[in-house]
This record gives structure tokens, sequence and C-alpha cells, in this order.
């Protein structure tokens, strides 16, 4: 592929659970060397979630209990970074959830369609439905995956259903940015099974930046999926603790406390079961896929890399009942509630997850909605 020009901005929309932070954790880290190479990565963090979020003036957190705007400035400031002479790249998830309206703002806010192009990074549906459920899970969700499952693909789809297309119809996503952009302008990158540095390669090529600088980055992100003993332990403190937090005491202890440190400070035994994705769903997912991969081959759009790999059919099988949960899981939960309560309290973020004080939860009024089950913390 040929680099975006000098001057240009390349928007990347997600989608969700596409690869997204490993090359948002790269591209931070490599903030300074993009710099000596004419690459511009606005901000100091790890993402653009904040300021996507003040741009496209979208509340974050229960709808009912918590939800709060993110403030503006976060998108002014990322804007007038983006004034550059070089390339710049702007990434976020939280971009594959905004209307058309709200995107064509967006994209004017950066100087226009003639000055911005998008990428839209992509991934078997199926390989994403786990993950997706699990995101949710992370978020106060209390239905079994299976259940997911039939929301999903039910044949007359509720509100969550369409929500949950909206953001995960590839063909619909990727038509809708070349919509804004034009369909010369729009990338379309295909993430295939198993290979890490397929994300990185790509967007290497369209940053114009030296091979491997991104992609040799070796870079510890602990993102792994949970086993089926923690995600139906998650489930059920869910159903029991969801209704007496705010979003942000849950935020804090449940996300932040327990769940990051179980999964992410600790390998599974061999003997944890997988979450699986039952027959007749991987069906569907294949079937959906296969539209997709159609999809995509026939948009027009600059494709990077193969769309039959959107088809492709997930591993499935049956979950068995969890009734247990391993012993070096449950300390490592709760030891993450345990170095929460001693610790001095502060702004909340990933890096800094076991250093928040735990508060005493306060009675909610109604069981909490999330707003953005699917996405990470801003």
């Amino acid at each position: 592929m040929q680099p975006i020009d000098a001057g240009e901005v390349l928007l990347h929309v997600g989608l969700h659970k596409t690869g997204t932070t490993a090359l948002q954790v790269a591209l931070a880290d490599a903030r300074p060397e993009l710099a000596t190479h004419g690459v511009r990565y606005p901000g100091t963090g790890t993402f653009h979630h904040r300021a996507v979020l003040g741009g496209a003036d979208r509340k974050y957190g229960w709808q009912n209990n918590g939800a709060r705007a993110v403030p503006r400035k976060h998108w002014d400031e990322l804007v007038a970074e983006a004034r550059f002479d070089g390339r710049t790249i702007v990434s976020s998830e939280f971009l594959d959830d905004v209307d058309e309206a709200t995107a064509r703002r967006m994209i004017d806010d950066l100087g226009g369609p003639q000055r911005v192009r998008v990428a839209v990074t992509l991934r078997a549906i199926g390989a994403i439905l786990p993950s997706a459920w699990q995101q949710r899970l992370k978020a106060g969700y209390t239905n079994p995956y299976n259940q997911f499952l039939k929301m999903v693909f039910a044949e007359q789809p509720s509100g969550k259903a369409r929500r949950f297309w909206f953001r995960h119809d590839q063909v619909a996503q990727v038509q809708r940015w070349a919509g804004l952009v034009g369909i010369g302008r729009t990338y379309a990158v295909i993430i295939p099974a198993g290979d890490r540095r397929a994300i990185f390669n790509a967007f290497e090529s369209l940053l114009c930046l030296p091979d491997g600088l991104l992609a040799d980055r070796e870079i510890a992100i602990q993102n792994r999926s949970m086993t089926a003993q923690e995600a139906e332990f998650v489930r059920r403190l869910n159903k029991e603790v969801a209704d007496d937090l705010s979003w942000d005491e849950y935020t804090r202890t449940v996300r932040r406390g327990l769940v990051l440190n179980m999964v992410e400070q600790r390998q599974p035994g061999a003997g944890e079961q997988k979450i699986h994705t039952p027959a007749w769903a991987a069906d569907r997912a294949a079937d959906y896929g296969q539209r997709f991969a159609d999809g995509i081959a026939a948009s027009g759009v600059n494709v990077i890399g193969d769309p039959a790999e959107l088809a492709r059919r997930p591993a499935s099988g049956k979950n068995e009942k969890q009734e247990a949960l391993a012993m070096d899981a449950a300390v490592a939960a709760a030891a993450g509630l345990v170095r929460r309560s001693t610790a001095t309290e502060s702004q909340p973020s990933r890096s800094d997850a076991l250093k928040i004080l735990l508060r005493r939860p306060g009675r909610a009024r109604s069981a909490p909605q999330p707003a953005d089950p699917d996405v990470e913390q801003p």
C-alpha cells in the first residue's frame, strides 16, 4: 500500500476486539521515535478514547447510575495537535459507535475529507463474539454466553442487538466511513487468525514507517481472555453486587481491582476450560462472516489482507456448567481488593489499577445498564 501523504490524518476506527489495544500500546511506546519519522500520535496517553468521547459528545458509564460527559477540551486538544505538516494517526475503538452526522463533524474538525483517511480494522466475527461477551461482563453484564449469542443472532433483533450490529456489521462500518471520505481514502485492514504482526505491518506501511518499528516492539500486553471459570465467577458476582454500586465504585472495585488482577496477574492452569461457542452460533457466525467477506471484497475500498479470513468459522464446543474457581484465581481476585483497600486513593487508570482505595458501596436505585458495554475505560 502507498502511505498516506504528509499533512494527512489517518483515523483508525477500531473495530472493537481487532487487536487495537496492541497497536495503540505500540504507538504510544514509540511516540518519540515516530516523531523522528515525521509521524505524530497526539497526546501522552495510550489511546484517544477520551478525546473521541469528548468530540462525539458521548457519556461513558451506566446510563442510570454514573454516566458522565467527557469534556470537549480533550477533543479540541487532539485536533490542535493534528494540525501537523507530517503524518498524524488518531486511534480509538469508540469511533465505531458514532453516527454518520457525528463522524462527518469530527472529520471536518480534522481538516475535512480532503485531509483525512480512514482505516477500519476487521477480524472474523466468530473470533470477536466471546471477547465481546467478556467485555460486557467487565461492565456489569449478567447474562450467560449462550443467552448473549441468542440475543445477537435473534431473527427479530432487540435494541441491544441492533446496537451490537451497528458496531460489528463490518460492511456497513466500511461503507459508512467510505461515504464520508471516499472509497479511495478508506482502508479495510483484515487481521488474520494467529498473525500477531499483521496489524503492525499494515500501519507501518500506511504511515511510511520502517519495517518492524511497531511490530518488533516486545511489549507485554496482558489482555488475555477469561477462562470459563473466571467468566462465570464474574457473571455471578455481577448479579450479587452490581445493583449496590455506582459506575465509579464498580470500576474501582470489580473491574480494576478484582477482574484486572485475576485475569492479568496469573496464567490459567492446563485444566481450566476455555469459553466455547456452541455449534449453532459458530455456523451463524460463519454465515455472517461470508457476507462480510463478500461485501468487503466488492466495496471498492483499499483492502489490506485477505477478505476470506472474515468468513473463518470459529472452533465450537459445549460449555460445561462451572461450579468452582481455581484457588490461585480466587487468591488473585481477593489480592486485588486487599491491595486497593490499603492503597492511597488516586485517579483510576489501567497503569495504577492497584493504587486506588476501596470505597464502601452505596445503594443504587435500579439495576445498572451499561452505556458502553463493549468498550475499554477511556
